[in-house]
């Protein structure tokens, strides 16, 4: 009896110390869990990674008054606040300073991007111009340095520049029409950026003639077909600070007459044309006839114009042709350019459009060539137009090719006046075989005829620029 007893004993005394062997290991597991979450949780907060700035090439020049672009990032804990400061010497002046909302559900973390705009205005600061910097400081919301957070400094060397450019006309032409083009060469007396010729509202890009001399340009502009009068006729040049610099310089407007037609819509027109248009244009058909031309006739003509505008934005920066651009040989002039036309149905007025092009008919499918050398912009179906085929001469100047049967280049192509584009043909808004011939400078509709003429081209575009 005596020896159960102890045996008994002996296993209580070993259960009493394997529940408090197992207790201390429990409290030292709860004891290092909870510190690898403060270590976790300290991570978390007192990341040491550095926020990000990036900055554009404005910064290198500033002028007047500008708009600088800051990019700000942070992949840890966000963004907290950022300074930006103008320094010149001794002087210095706050240009922008902004705290960010925090974010999170304990309220740590600040954004992970932000695009600030930045307004500096060099003169209204009392700065003078010559070299300054400025120094952008940036911190997130980390816990890092006391809380303060990490701090990326960015020091960036600018130069301050007050002054316009100086622009000096050295030739242009002196008489320009409504549906009429001109040129003119200028020269500043600095590097610039944008640059170019504001006729009525319409701007046309220059192009750089370094044969004339240093920081010399030109440019050829359109004075649209209704103007009234030479509004506005000037150089125009943001140099590389954003200074802006406007020179007028003097042209005589030389008025021409209205031209006017009418085009009888009939019925049989009407049956072989829209089918055409609607496996193009599918919403336009279970409309009536009429309807159906009438949208063609105006909104799908509005579409298309917009298209040619958008084409003729991009022009090589050189001139790409020689001496006059050449008509399509042995084609009879069969509508002009700039004619008011009111299409009639059925004895009544239905529509109103202005030709901006000049007719010519031949043989049927007679061969097409380029008025002038040349890339092929555009080559495609364009509605009214139907197929289309748009050569860009540089310097903004471009010739259209419309309603052909065949279309025989392809977009990039180099042609000169001895390639053939395709064939004329019946294609789009043709009531016969023709060729619908334009000529546009920087996406408006000028006078082919002009283009035509040797005398008007040595006069106001090849003895100028």
């Amino acid at each position: 009896m005596m020896k159960f007893k102890k045996i008994g004993e002996g296993l209580e005394s070993l259960l009493k110390t394997r529940s408090s062997g197992t207790g201390k290991s429990l409290a030292l597991l709860f004891l290092l869990l909870g510190l690898l979450g403060l270590v976790a949780a300290a991570w978390y907060v007192v990341e040491i990674g550095r926020p990000q700035v990036a900055s554009g090439k404005d910064f290198a020049r500033l002028g007047r008054s500008r708009e600088l672009t800051l990019v700000l990032s942070d992949e840890g804990r966000g963004l907290r606040s950022v300074e930006v400061e103008l320094v010149q010497g001794a002087k210095a002046a706050m240009l922008f300073e902004r705290s960010y909302d925090r974010q999170g559900l304990l309220g740590l973390s600040g954004p992970s991007r932000s695009e600030e705009k930045i307004k500096v205005a060099p003169l209204e600061l009392k700065f003078t111009d010559g070299e300054a910097k400025v120094v952008v400081k940036v911190r997130d919301c980390s816990w890092w340095g006391w809380q303060r957070g990490n701090l990326t400094e960015l020091v960036i060397p600018t130069v301050i520049d007050t002054k316009p450019p100086q622009v000096t006309i050295l030739n242009s032409g002196r008489y320009i029409s409504p549906g009429g083009a001109g040129s003119v060469v200028y020269q500043f007396d600095e590097e610039v950026g944008r640059y170019g010729v504001n006729c009525n509202g319409n701007f046309h890009p220059g192009f750089p003639l370094p044969k004339k001399g240093k920081n010399t340009y030109g440019a050829v502009f359109a004075l649209p077909y209704d103007a009234s009068n030479l509004a506005q006729l000037e150089v125009q040049a943001v140099d590389l600070a954003g200074n802006e610099i406007k020179m007028h310089f003097p042209m005589y407007l030389k008025e021409v007459k209205r031209k006017s037609d009418k085009i009888e819509i009939s019925d049989n027109f009407l049956n072989n044309k829209l089918p055409e248009f609607a496996s193009h244009y599918p919403e336009l058909n279970g409309k009536s006839p009429v309807a159906q031309f009438l949208e063609v006739n105006s909104r799908i003509r509005n579409e298309n114009n917009a298209k040619i505008r958008e084409v003729c934005t991009k022009s090589q920066p050189e001139q790409l042709w020689s001496g006059t651009f050449a008509a399509m040989a042995r084609g009879s002039r069969k509508a002009g350019y700039a004619e008011y036309r009111t299409y009639m149905y059925q004895g009544k007025s239905i529509d109103q459009q202005v030709h901006l092009g000049i007719d010519l008919a031949s043989t049927a499918q007679a061969p097409i060539k380029s008025a002038g050398g040349g890339v092929v912009a555009f080559g495609d179906y364009l509605g009214i137009y139907g197929n289309c085929v748009i050569v860009d001469h540089g310097c903004g100047v471009f010739t259209l090719y419309s309603h052909m049967n065949q279309i025989q280049v392809k977009v990039g192509d180099k042609v000169t006046p001895e390639s053939t584009l395709g064939l004329t043909g019946t294609t789009g808004m043709a009531g016969g075989d023709h060729l619908h011939f334009g000529v546009l400078v920087n996406g408006v509709f000028v006078n082919p005829l002009e283009w035509w003429d040797p005398s008007w081209m040595g006069f106001n575009i090849n003895g100028i620029i």
